[in-house]
């Protein structure tokens, strides 16, 4: 929620689905992303692009920059720090970043309770991080501010961040560098020294957003800060106690967005480690399958799950392993199911001939294996009655049909001549009962406090936020959009357990729901049709369609951004 903030202006339901214009206006007008905006310029045009973008986060509490959210109660007893972002996944990255200060507190643990506003309970909602919106309250801004509770949160959030680059204790901000400087002397003197001591080297980091500034500009602005700074100790570029980062936003129509002038200076709290990123690459990996989740994407979901050293993740519709093998990189124990026994059981040959599967996978990153794989779909889980709270983690990507259709197991009656060569009979599985199970079986499996997180499609006309399935014994808590290409998009979806499973009630709510139905079931006749067929149906020419397609995502909204 945006507090005591005017809100951006929220995007329709064609805007934020991508739906194609009405056939009249689409005929009768420019569809560039400046469309309407004849008399913006640059940076109010640019501004215009992310108007209404989306946080993510069910219940982030933003509040205004500057001295209104200083003075907020919500702030009271807390820590502010400045978290450089990443410009990119812009709808993921609040989410992870309450996710990590909630894990960095003891959140979902089992000796650790906390109380929710939608838990039933009267208590009262668990705020990791109380949000203040980036200079000129821009949402779609790198530079937010994050209202934490201790400077040992903002570490352990930078030790495992994908998103952000690096948090900051602000020693000053301002539109010059003159502004600068004289907020940064102005900075108590007491809180300088505990860092500048002549005993403490140091080293100053230049950042430059928008723009790129030659090694003597970087000097030159660094010698520019070393009278006001206090800093008494030597320099150490190599291996420095502290690092104190000046960053210059100018931008140059380069950057993404375009931003005010600012100048910002602080010492570095935790930096970011996107290492693993490479380290894990699927380029390297040795057995791959078409839908193998992208390294980073991995990493944000079991960030965004909370995942823990020594807890239990499951990924029920496991494929090549590539959501437990970021989870086994993080220390949690694995376990895997699929349909597809020859997936977990066979494998195939890699390049070279030689046999790998999941298994192989892991042994190749020296990570510790899998506790188990199971051949299973949720429709027939071989979970046991009484069988409740044991799984500190659900990550999964279920299949939705796009590249590959859901299946599930079915008993026909036939003679099994070959047990070891048998694979089972299948039924189509639709999204919509495949998310029923998923969220039952997860509000059974999970301990309280903990998450699910798992992925579904959406389109044009295919997708409502109503209807994201629900269940009484799981709360959503993030919902965050990544746009794959000009027709479709997927979303991540984040719950969290908050109270106990009860059989009886969530008979009762799925009854009164009646059969599980979604419209995304029925996206993949429009995934695969023509532009000529979409084109006839906006009412367009193909060739005015084509360029309606190249600019109805904005550059802001493409598949990482």
């Amino acid at each position: 929620m945006l507090a005591d903030a005017a809100a951006p202006r929220a995007p329709t339901t064609g805007e934020q689905h991508g739906a194609a214009p009405p056939a009249a206006a689409a005929n009768n007008a420019d569809v560039g992303p400046h469309a309407g905006l004849p008399d913006l310029d640059p940076y109010e045009a640019d501004h215009e692009l992310y108007l209404g973008l989306p946080l993510g986060s069910a219940h982030a509490q933003v509040l205004p920059h500057g001295t209104a959210a200083a003075a907020s109660p919500l702030t009271a007893g807390r820590r502010r720090f400045l978290c450089y972002f990443m410009h990119r996944h812009l709808e993921f990255r609040l989410p992870e970043i309450e996710a990590l200060a909630a894990l960095a507190e003891g959140h979902g643990a089992p000796s650790i309770s906390c109380s929710f506003a939608g838990s039933g309970d009267g208590g009262v909602r668990f705020l990791p991080v109380v949000w203040e919106l980036p200079f000129s309250n821009r949402l779609e801004s790198p530079f937010w501010y994050a209202h934490l509770r201790s400077e040992e949160v903002a570490c352990a959030i930078a030790a495992r961040t994908i998103l952000a680059k690096v948090l900051l204790e602000v020693w000053g901000e301002a539109e010059s560098l003159e502004g600068l400087q004289a907020a940064v002397a102005a900075y108590p003197a007491a809180e300088k020294a505990l860092w500048g001591g002549p005993e403490q080297s140091f080293k100053f980091v230049v950042e430059t957003w928008g723009g790129t500034y030659t090694m003597a500009q970087q000097i030159e602005l660094i010698e520019g800060m070393e009278a006001c700074t206090g800093l008494k100790g030597p320099i150490n570029l190599q291996n420095p106690d502290n690092r104190f980062w000046l960053i210059v936003v100018k931008s140059n129509g380069r950057g993404l967005p375009l931003l005010p002038d600012r100048y910002y200076f602080g010492r570095e709290v935790g930096a970011a480690d996107r290492s693993v990123v490479n380290t894990y690459d699927l380029k390297r990996r040795r057995y791959l399958g078409p839908t193998s989740m992208d390294t980073e994407m991995a990493f944000l979901m079991c960030n965004l799950a909370m995942v823990r050293p020594r807890g239990i993740v499951l990924d029920p519709f496991v494929g090549t392993g590539s959501i437990l093998i970021p989870a086994a990189h993080l220390g949690a124990h694995t376990l895997g199911a699929d349909i597809d026994v020859r997936v977990i059981k066979l494998g195939k040959k890699d390049k070279a001939g030689n046999a790998v599967n999941i298994w192989t996978n892991f042994k190749d990153y020296g990570l510790p294996p899998p506790l188990g794989l199971l051949r299973c779909d949720l429709h027939t889980a071989p979970f046991r009655d009484g069988l409740d709270e044991i799984l500190d983690a659900i990550v999964c990507d279920p299949p939705y049909g796009v590249r590959a259709g859901g299946k599930k197991s079915v008993a026909k009656e036939r003679e099994i001549r070959d047990r070891d060569n048998y694979i089972p009979s299948t039924d189509p599985y639709t999204l919509a009962e495949c998310l029923h199970d998923l969220l039952d079986w997860s509000a059974r499996l999970l301990r309280t406090g903990c998450r699910l997180i798992y992925f579904m499609p959406a389109a044009p006309g295919f997708y409502s936020e109503e209807e994201v399935p629900r269940h009484p014994a799981l709360e959503l808590v993030a919902n965050c959009e990544q746009m794959l290409t000009t027709r479709y998009s997927r979303r991540l979806i984040v719950m969290e357990k908050v109270k106990t499973y009860d059989g009886a009630e969530a008979a009762a709510y799925f009854e009164q729901r009646g059969p599980p139905k979604m419209s995304v079931d029925d996206m993949h006749e429009y995934i695969y049709k023509t532009p000529q067929q979409l084109a006839d149906e906006a009412g367009m020419s193909l060739e005015k369609y084509r360029t309606y397609q190249a600019t109805r995502i904005p550059r802001n909204r493409g598949k990482n951004i």
